[in-house]
């Protein structure tokens, strides 16, 4: 009994009947599509600054959230067009790529710091994938109004459930 589940385990090359058919040339899952996804939002950071936190979705041809390579360009623009913020990120570089993905949501996850607060009201934020080809996927969505940031504050936070009062 144990001879035949050796010999079944050893590895042999498949013969060219046998391949697979339908898959050849570029990978069928690569990222056709590009959104930014609606849980894209401003957001204060821990220390207290403003800063976007952009969810970027990439899709399959069968419209499926899907992992991709190349250059990812995010650009925040006012609604007047008046460019913002530009940040880039080397999703061929796997280990950038891995960190960002967030496999809960299927999303590139990038906290985008904005220098000096500088948060227009309404703005778009529009990503460009650059493929290793040099084929270009762009997408854009709209971000609400930004948060208040939140002074801070002298005393610390109060438990909920057991109060104490001053």
């Amino acid at each position: 009994m144990s001879l035949v589940l050796v010999a079944a385990c050893v590895e042999r090359a498949a013969r060219t009947s046998q391949l697979p058919t339908g898959v050849r040339g570029t990978f069928p899952y690569e990222p056709e599509r590009i959104s930014v996804h609606p849980l894209t939002r401003y957001w204060v950071s821990p220390t207290g600054d403003l800063e976007v936190e952009a969810r970027i979705e990439l899709l399959d041809p069968d419209g499926y959230p899907a992992r991709g390579i190349g250059r990812l360009e995010l650009d925040l623009e006012s609604q007047n067009g008046r460019r913002v913020e530009t940040w880039i990120l080397v999703l061929s570089d796997p280990e950038i790529n891995r960190s960002h993905f967030d496999d809960v949501t299927r999303t590139y996850l990038v906290r985008l710091s904005l220098p000096n607060n500088d948060i227009p009201e309404g703005a778009d934020l529009v990503a460009t994938l650059v493929l290793p080809d040099g084929d270009r996927l762009v997408g854009s969505g709209r971000i609400n109004k930004a948060p208040v940031p939140l002074e801070p504050s002298s005393k610390p936070p109060q438990d909920p459930i057991n109060p104490t009062e001053d």
